[in-house]
């Protein structure tokens, strides 16, 4: 391995780290929220922390239904009356930004952090 190949071996692993560092800290001191949304409207805020309880709630809109699971720091689907089941294959979501979306149920569920506003919805 020549010197050059060190040098960008190197700026590869300590961008990966600082990466890896920097979104930990980041979704780690924030406060988190599932925020659900049917119809493009607000349907419910709930806030997420690591000594929540298991819990599964039903959300109805004029399509459908599904149920939601929200356990610690994490949310999934697991059941729904949409004909592809997408939004079950999804999984758990637990990072600021990542979102499940139900389409044919108009259903989206998403986590926040910090304050949580709607810039705007577009049908």
């Amino acid at each position: 391995m020549k010197i050059g190949d060190k040098i960008i071996l190197l700026i590869v692993v300590v961008s990966l780290v600082l990466g890896i560092g920097i979104r930990l800290t980041h979704n780690g001191n924030s406060s988190k929220y599932v925020v659900i949304m049917v119809d493009g409207k607000l349907y419910q805020k709930i806030p997420l922390f690591k000594d929540l309880k298991k819990s599964t709630m039903m959300i109805k809109s004029n399509e459908g239904y599904l149920f939601l699971e929200i356990a610690q720091d994490k949310v999934r689907v697991i059941d729904s009356t949409c004909p592809d089941k997408l939004c079950i294959k999804q999984g758990w979501i637990s990072h600021i930004g990542e979102s499940i979306v139900c389409l044919p149920n108009r259903i989206s569920i998403s986590i926040t952090g910090g304050n949580f506003s709607v810039d705007s919805v577009s049908y």
